[in-house]
């Protein structure tokens, strides 16, 4: 398992279409059967699944692999906002301070006493709002809507996305519905990744905020004054109604609803489709519709299943 001071690695690919300048990741052992039939050149996995029958000469022995992989990939396929410059058919606020080396496409409109740190890229198209900060090194895609919002160091932010719009204050009266002010601000911490498609509303008295690290999937809804711990990841099309805390490092599957006002706690996991209408403690791990712990959903899936699978006769 040597690795030959000849093996030169060009790029990366998935384990049945890597060739032998390629290097490729074995993580599940549910992929044994490509591992064993991989022509990569070299394979980073863990130090059990190196067991597996295969055929590479080079294996990268890591405690995580996919970690790893994912930091080779970057070196191979470094991000990159192309070539400083603004475009012409941008418009720039005179009051506005644009750091250096930022690059700001066409159709871009930046508003009164915006300050963009260096470095930054602004997306064809894309508005950003009065008074906004966006920390350097942050990328903004074509045709979103930056407003209300203070945006860290290093933050991504995709195509077609809006942060900082009015939140859903809605008010019933006795004349009808009312929509109240939405007087607060997005504040987006360092390292920051928001899909595309996505809405993030500003805060209705106080702020919405989104810890540093945390990710962002495509399609997915922020509500006004939700407040989301550090390094959070949520699936697509997930959604978080107003006022919800969720803590530190917890994870939220595709297609998850959480209601309004839930805490949800430190590192808790919340599978996908569930919905979530009650706190949920600190490391806990939830799923179904409404959700309840793992365990518990299993027993009812499994009881449910036995129930329908009974003979007619018996159920009556």
């Amino acid at each position: 398992m040597g690795t030959p001071a000849s093996l030169m690695l060009r790029g990366i690919a998935p384990l049945e279409a890597a060739t032998n300048d390629e290097i490729s990741v074995f993580c599940d052992a549910r992929h044994a059967e490509a591992f064993a039939c991989s022509r990569a050149g070299a394979i980073i996995t863990t130090a059990k699944l190196a067991e597996q029958r295969h055929d590479c000469g080079t294996l990268l022995i890591a405690r995580d692999p996919r970690f790893a992989f994912a930091a080779i990939g970057l070196m191979f396929h470094p991000r990159s906002i192309g070539a400083a410059g603004i475009s012409d058919a941008a418009d720039i606020h005179p009051s506005a301070s644009v750091g250096e080396g930022c690059r700001i496409d066409r159709g871009v409109v930046v508003g009164a006493n915006v300050c963009l740190g260096e470095g930054c890229h602004i997306g064809a198209n894309t508005v950003i709002g009065d008074g906004v900060e966006i920390g350097p090194h942050s990328v903004i895609g074509s045709n979103a809507t930056v407003s209300h919002a203070l945006i860290g160091a290093g933050v991504r932010i995709g195509a077609g996305t809006v942060v900082g719009g009015e939140g859903f204050g809605v008010v019933l009266g006795a004349t009808g519905l009312m929509c109240s002010a939405q007087v607060g601000r997005v504040i987006v911490g360092d390292n920051v990744r928001i899909g595309g498609n996505c809405t993030v509303d500003r805060g209705a008295l106080g702020d919405t905020v989104i810890g540093s690290g945390t990710m962002l999937d495509n399609l997915i809804q922020i509500a006004h004054n939700v407040r989301i711990g550090r390094n959070c990841i949520f699936a697509g099309q997930s959604g978080v109604a107003g006022s919800a805390i969720i803590g530190d490092n917890v994870m939220v599957g595709g297609g998850v609803s959480i209601s309004d006002h839930l805490t949800i706690g430190a590192n808790a996991r919340i599978a996908g489709k569930s919905g979530v209408a009650q706190d949920v403690p600190d490391g806990a791990i939830v799923a179904g519709y409404p959700a309840v712990p793992v365990r518990q959903w299993h027993r009812q899936n499994v009881a449910l299943a036995k129930l329908l699978r009974k003979p007619a006769a018996d159920a009556g």
